[in-house]
């Protein structure tokens, strides 16, 4: 027994060693080479101008496109009806960049502890579901990624995110509300902001309505698209409380982002046919379904 316990305490000394040289190596790759060349080792991405790939599809599928994303007063982004007219991919008269490496799958490496990597790989499961095929990718080492979701500290009252300054996709905890929610209500609206911002280092602007999609956020408006202002809980949209439902304004935006990558893609090509693919995150597991329009 004595000789158990002795063992029991030497792997823990062990287990506790190893994370502290892991801890320790880090650091010292943040203090010899910066933050941005461990915490974004893909820089922002856009194309010369703006321009979007012209051969993907043709001008027609474009304004199909991007009907569906112009959306109303506090759904959409009709920044994005530029697309169809001139090609270009921006809003505010700034390229939109995405986190795409050559390969054309973002790789995310999780360090978070606010957003754990269990919930990272559903991110990732329900934006690739959409895509219809994989585009995000959860990598075991910070080396081979393109970016690093972790934790940090700010004076500032927002939650973080994605950030294009070296810092790769950055939570404060401390700033995070979970009183007054469920533990299910709870999850689902941190996966919520996962998504979303997922979603912009896939490229995908906000889709909360006017020409940057901002309109829900300045409003405080609540919406059903996860890129727009989404969130569940007591006295919010009763769809909500049943998860996080993709929709055909998700997929067409991906469709459009997926453009402007350094490798250009043709994503979720069922958004534009009678087939229609709805990915729901809920409670810690993504489902799909489809239907006929």
């Amino acid at each position: 027994m004595v000789k158990l316990i002795k063992r029991l305490g030497f792997f823990a000394i062990l287990a506790l060693v190893i994370a502290g040289v892991s801890v320790g190596m880090t650091r010292m790759h943040i203090l010899m080479f910066g933050n941005s060349r461990y915490y974004q080792h893909t820089k922002p991405y856009s194309t010369s101008e703006g321009q979007v790939n012209q051969k993907i599809y043709t001008k027609k599928t474009l304004k199909q496109l991007t009907t569906l994303t112009h959306g109303t007063r506090y759904t959409g982004n009709t920044g994005l009806d530029a697309v169809a007219t001139r090609y270009t991919y921006h809003q505010a008269g700034k390229n939109i960049s995405n986190f795409m490496g050559s390969d054309g799958v973002l790789q995310l490496y999780n360090e978070s502890k606010l957003m754990t990597t269990p919930m990272v790989t559903d991110a990732a499961n329900f934006w690739n579901q959409v895509a219809g095929r994989r585009v995000v990718q959860v990598v075991k080492t910070a080396r081979v990624s393109d970016e690093v979701i972790h934790d940090g500290k700010t004076q500032a009252k927002y939650i973080g995110g994605q950030h294009y300054d070296g810092t790769g996709i950055e939570f404060f905890p401390a700033n995070w509300i979970s009183k007054g929610f469920t533990k299910t209500e709870d999850l689902d609206n941190r996966e919520a902001v996962l998504i979303r911002e997922i979603g912009h280092a896939l490229g995908i602007p906000n889709l909360g309505g006017g020409k940057v999609g901002g309109n829900a956020a300045a409003s405080g408006y609540i919406t059903p698209e996860v890129m727009g202002v989404w969130e569940t809980g007591p006295n919010v949209l009763p769809a909500n409380q049943k998860g996080i439902k993709s929709t055909r304004m998700d997929a067409a935006a991906l469709a459009l982002a997926g453009i402007s990558w350094q490798r250009p893609q043709r994503l979720a090509s069922y958004v534009l046919s009678n087939r229609q693919i709805k990915v729901v995150y809920h409670a810690g597991h993504v489902m799909t379904t489809q239907s006929e329009r």
